[in-house]
């Protein structure tokens, strides 16, 4: 037989147990990001230090390859080498030379 309804009893809360549960959450929740595990140091605050933390994107290795190289990305693509992530950007100078740069995804250090 099929019941309609919730089958679970519904439980009503006092106004001061209200309070002190919401209060316990609230401070739950804000102490977590303040307690770090042992042997974990604590996350980077700085948006750069976020960024290095996290490498660079083939979106920001691009802009960098044609900022530094006053020529314009042709072809971009991600690969591993030597068991680490890197980007190879085809770049297309102002007078008409090709050539490619290697992004470390990692640093963002161009070789």
């Amino acid at each position: 037989m099929r019941r309609s309804g919730s089958v679970h009893r519904r439980v009503d809360y006092n106004p001061r147990m209200r309070i002190a549960l919401c209060l316990t959450f609230a401070l739950a929740t804000t102490a977590l990001p303040a307690v770090a595990s042992p042997g974990h140091a604590a996350a980077p605050q700085s948006p750069r230090a976020v960024a290095q933390a996290q490498g660079v994107t083939l979106e920001q290795a691009v802009q960098q390859a044609e900022q530094r190289y006053k020529a314009r990305a042709v072809k971009a693509e991600e690969r591993r080498e030597d068991g680490r992530r890197v980007y190879r950007i085809r770049l297309l100078s102002e007078d008409g030379r090709v050539f490619d740069v290697t992004v470390d995804a990692a640093t963002g250090r161009t070789e």
